[in-house]
């Protein structure tokens, strides 16, 4: 069968090229929301720089890999090495400000060591080195002692008139003609205390002074709370008040000597006890 159509009426299939790419299109706004929630996850660097930092902190600060272990003291005297390397150790026992220990080479306070050990002692010189868990100590000390002599031995004092230790006598030769003497009656031992600290500072002062005169010392007595009396190589004797000002005391007792004493053989003291009244025989 043959159809047919009316003119006009037939209108030919077209075929429509589909002529577009698929295009893959981004929201600039949501990719940075998502790369910021991203962000906000586990980082793995940055707590393993933290665990190393920390570790670091540990082992310079609180392992044993800088702590002091050994205390070595050079150069003393008449010092007791043991009793510098105790009040060594009470500092570096301690912490700073609750958190930092002191017995770290690191961390140490050579200032603190310093000013704890200077005062209790009179040194010329003090100086702290670090090495591997150890601390080196070199001192240098002042000549700030007496020789106190009893009955039948003689000892040394510290500054604070405690009795150091006693002194052979190889060292009496080597120290009576470096040191005062301070004569006394008691029978004494390590450890007493003969004189208080004034007396002890008031003969160490006036021992310098006389060594700028003529004047022949062979020893010192101390008479009560204030009193100390010088004795002479001639055997007359000079009584000074530790309060009085020792300056004018030596210009009150050079004056005797030079304007009333003729002879010093036959004088037998000179006090000096009472400021510018001074009384002789």
């Amino acid at each position: 069968m043959i159809r047919d159509f009316p003119h006009g009426s037939y209108q030919p299939k077209i075929k429509i090229r589909k002529d577009y790419k698929k295009k893959h299109f981004t929201n600039p706004y949501f990719n940075q929301a998502h790369k910021k929630a991203g962000s906000e996850g586990f980082n793995t660097k940055l707590y393993l720089k933290i665990i190393l930092v920390l570790f670091l902190l540990y082992l310079a600060v609180y392992s044993d890999l800088f702590k002091i272990k050994v205390i070595e003291i050079k150069g003393t005297d008449l010092i007791d090495p043991a009793a510098i390397r105790q009040i060594v150790n009470e500092q570096i026992n301690s912490w700073r400000w609750f958190l930092l220990p002191q017995n770290n080479l690191l961390l140490l306070s050579q200032k603190r060591i310093t000013r704890a050990v200077n005062a209790k002692y009179r040194l010329e010189k003090i100086e702290i080195h670090r090495g591997w868990q150890k601390l080196k100590i070199e001192v240098k000390e002042k000549v700030n002692y007496l020789i106190v002599i009893d009955k039948s031995k003689s000892f040394f004092t510290d500054e604070q008139g405690l009795i150091v230790r006693e002194i052979t006598p190889a060292e009496m030769a080597d120290y009576s003609a470096k040191l005062p003497l301070l004569n006394t009656d008691q029978e004494i031992k390590v450890g007493d205390q003969v004189v208080k600290k004034e007396i002890v500072d008031f003969i160490l002062k006036l021992s310098e002074k006389i060594q700028a005169t003529s004047i022949g010392v062979s020893g010192y007595q101390s008479g009560g709370q204030t009193e100390v009396t010088l004795i002479t190589k001639t055997g007359w004797q000079a009584h000074f008040d530790i309060n009085n000002d020792l300056d004018i005391a030596i210009a009150n007792l050079q004056l005797i000597l030079n304007d009333k004493v003729k002879n010093q053989n036959n004088l037998e003291y000179i006090d000096l006890r009472f400021g510018d009244k001074v009384f002789y025989k």
